[in-house]
């Protein structure tokens, strides 16, 4: 896999702090940021198709989002403090297509449509405006948790481009309507110019972390590199979420 990475610009959280006070101390410092004026930036650098990013989404969606209990989002107010974004990595081929020079990689030219999906989303749904991933993250959450069927089963992408598309036309619609986001306009996007230039816009911010260690996590631009230590030693998706925070 290619580098990935979690920005998180507004305050330093080291290790031993998450792991002592958990993920409410996150939720009180949002708070309090948002109260004294710093807005609260976080960005995800992230594969649309790999394993561990629909890990991490899904520790982000539970343990940020959520604020590691079972309540909605909207309840939990912490996504209403941030501004968020998932970014992702990728490159284009000399014909300008990145379906050109993802041929023959891990996931292959399937994955540069489900990046313009996501980031159609994103896009569609207000973009990095405070409080807009409550409306887009719970689709792109849903099509990270459904990522095995993007790729037919297989670790790395479907076996034909055909079977592919079946999968897309199931699973884009059905994440679509879970999460109140209208699919004609998605699939336009990811489909036309707009999705092209959202994703080359989208590479070109990920140069910069495509070198750094597997899932580095920044905040306030600065790397911490225990995070990644304890992702490898650690089964359980959520605790890596908590030993970001």
């Amino acid at each position: 896999e290619a580098a990935l990475g979690v920005i998180y610009s507004g305050a330093v959280l080291r290790d031993s702090f998450s792991m002592s006070h958990g993920v409410w101390s996150l939720c009180l410092l949002l708070r309090s940021m948002h109260v004294m004026g710093a807005g609260v930036r976080v960005e995800c650098h992230f594969m649309s198709l790999c394993k561990q990013c629909q890990i991490h989404t899904a520790a982000f969606f539970d343990q940020v989002a959520h604020a590691g209990s079972e309540v909605s989002d909207a309840d939990a107010g912490v996504l209403s403090e941030l501004d968020f974004s998932i970014d992702y990595y990728g490159t284009f081929g000399p014909d300008g297509t990145c379906e050109s020079a993802a041929a023959g990689t891990e996931h292959g030219p399937d994955q540069c449509m489900t990046d313009r999906y996501h980031l159609c989303a994103q896009h569609l749904a207000g973009g990095i405006a405070t409080g807009a991933a409550s409306k887009w993250l719970p689709y792109v959450h849903c099509m990270f948790m459904n990522s095995d069927m993007l790729k037919c089963g297989n670790n790395g992408h479907c076996g034909s481009r055909a079977e592919f598309k079946n999968a897309l036309s199931i699973v884009a619609p059905m994440c679509a309507e879970l999460t109140g986001m209208d699919k004609r306009p998605l699939q336009e996007c990811a489909e036309g110019q707009l999705g092209h230039e959202l994703q080359v816009a989208s590479y070109n911010r990920t140069k910069a972390t495509a070198s750094m260690s597997f899932a580095p996590v920044f905040v306030n631009g600065r790397c911490l590199q225990d995070a990644d230590h304890f992702w490898r030693k650690v089964p359980d998706q959520l605790r890596w979420g908590k030993t970001v925070l």
